[in-house]
């Protein structure tokens, strides 16, 4: 038997299920009513709906269980609905490719504006030269040795297997920088700089394995437009001019919208002999949400722009660098206060609608039985030679051994890279030589291994993150961990608990300061 306690939450948690329900039921009417057909069973509208909802609940139930991350569960509620047969019909496979790729570009730029606002520039500086060789390193290990294995165990070409190294070796940026901000939230291994150091490596190992998969790529049958001297020039254009821009942008985003001003206001103290005082006051002329707004806004047109004129690497750098160029011009206050806004706009809607998109992308029935036992072999090895290399080369500075494996566990997802990567080659081969060519078949290889990255990766990385970060990272007791303790073990200040998202932690009454400064530290 219950509790009168227990009673009462679970007769609250039943009532809110019921009005969820039936408030859905009413949106899903009213659409129906509005845009017809599409928003009907096997419509496009229908789908999207179908996929963001069942996310978000599936996110929230797997939250209750600590310390798995909210964005487990909306994978899986994804890849269900694309692979349950008869739903995955209706829902999964009718979401318009094109709008989930946008949806999925949008969402992820949320994600680093969220992690440029919030970067630590000093510990950026601290670990540049672990941040270089954690960018390169681990994914120059983990392309040699599946290109090596695939040979002879797929029996590919090796352009082929090159290819498959690169799309391998691309980390996930949309599972790594989330999983980090919700980590650096706690205070765990803020001090020592590992959210600053893997969020900056992994935007650049997205760039360096993007540009290798293109070198690689344009050996590929039917995939040569560009060569592959073209290709080899992306990752450094991209590495540069990415990070050229962001400065400039951020920069000029800073002047736009300035920081606090200090003006002066004189208030009459005495009727009869006529004094005044002179007092002076910080105004902030700009909310939270026109910043947000004009950030996620740059930010938008830099990823599809680089999306368009496959400069999506440099972009999504470009994206990182800016938040945190205007950061660094906006201050403590106005940086903190639109990282809030973010992450309500983050845990509400681009959270649910990201991962269950990504889920809702893989489909299972591309997976054969011998090519999946390979594929899962040479997955299975370039992941080692990954987690060892990325061990290294978070060495040699101030990290301990705990935080340099929680690295190594870190740069293990996958899923933006391979669900954006994976099925070109085979639509060029499909193009060009018919889908029953022998280039299809090869080309098809990819597309299944690549899916196959993103099923086991994803969902056992993020959680592995989630479970070893609460284990390996110190628990900041110091200023400067945007939730952590006063030395003397106090908190900085009482929240009440009830007016605080238990998803996001913005406080629904106001932005109090405290002495984390997102965007703290240094100046680019």
């Amino acid at each position: 038997m219950w509790s009168p306690e227990e009673t009462v939450r679970h007769v609250r948690d039943a009532r809110r299920l019921f009005i969820a329900i039936v408030g859905l039921l009413i949106w899903w009417g009213a659409g129906r009513l509005a845009v017809g057909p599409a928003f009907g069973p096997g419509g496009a509208v229908f789908a999207v709906f179908v996929v963001l909802f069942s996310s978000f609940g599936a996110g929230r139930v797997v939250a209750r269980f600590p310390p798995m991350p909210a964005l487990l569960g909306q994978l899986i509620a994804g890849f269900l609905l694309r692979n349950i047969p008869g739903v995955g019909d209706a829902v999964g496979a009718a979401v318009d490719a094109r709008f989930s790729a946008a949806a999925r570009t949008a969402a992820l730029g949320v994600v680093l504006a969220r992690a440029g606002l919030s970067l630590d520039v000093k510990a950026v500086y601290r670990l540049r030269w672990a941040i270089k060789r954690l960018a390169f390193g681990p994914a120059t290990a983990e392309a040699l040795v599946v290109t090596l294995l695939a040979r002879p165990t797929l029996d590919l070409p090796w352009a082929h297997c090159a290819a498959l190294g690169f799309l391998f070796a691309g980390i996930s940026p949309a599972v790594v920088v989330p999983s980090m901000l919700a980590l650096q939230d706690h205070g765990r291994g803020v001090k020592a700089g590992v959210p600053a150091l893997a969020i900056t490596a992994a935007s650049v190992d997205v760039v360096y394995a993007i540009a290798g998969f293109g070198v690689a790529a344009s050996f590929l049958p039917g995939m040569g437009a560009g060569g592959a001297a073209a290709a080899a020039w992306q990752a450094p254009t991209q590495i540069f001019g990415g990070a050229v821009a962001g400065v400039v942008t951020g920069k000029v985003l800073g002047v736009v919208l300035p920081p606090d001003e200090t003006e002066s206001t004189t208030k009459k103290i005495s009727i009869d002999t006529g004094a005044n005082s002179t007092k002076d006051s910080t105004v902030d002329r700009y909310s939270a949400a026109a910043r947000g707004f004009a950030l996620m806004a740059v930010v938008s047109i830099a990823l599809f722009a680089g999306a368009r004129w496959e400069f999506s690497g440099g972009a999504a750098l470009a994206s990182l660098v800016m938040s945190t160029a205007a950061a660094q011009t906006w201050g403590p206050k106005p940086a903190k206060a639109t990282g809030l806004l973010l992450n309500v706009v983050w845990a509400k809607l681009g959270e649910p609608l990201l991962f269950g998109l990504i889920g809702a992308a893989v489909d299972a029935s591309r997976l054969k039985g011998d090519v999946a036992g390979f594929g899962i072999l040479t997955l299975f090895c370039g992941l080692v030679a990954r987690c060892f290399t990325a061990f290294f080369a978070a060495g040699g500075g101030a990290l301990s051994v705990k935080e340099r494996v929680f690295i190594a566990v870190a740069w293990t997802p996958k899923a933006t890279v391979q669900a954006a990567l994976a099925g070109l080659p085979y639509d060029a081969a499909v193009e060009a030589y018919g889908t029953n060519s022998i280039e299809a078949d090869r080309a098809e290889i990819i597309l299944a291994l690549g899916v196959l990255s993103i099923l086991i990766t994803a969902p056992l990385g993020a959680a592995a993150m989630a479970v070893s970060g609460e284990r390996l990272l110190d628990k900041d007791e110091v200023p400067g961990s945007p939730r952590g303790t006063s030395p003397r073990g106090t908190p900085r200040h009482s929240i009440d608990l009830r007016s605080v998202d238990p998803e996001t932690g913005a406080e629904q009454v106001e932005v109090l300061e405290d002495e984390v400064r997102l965007g703290r530290g240094g100046s680019f």
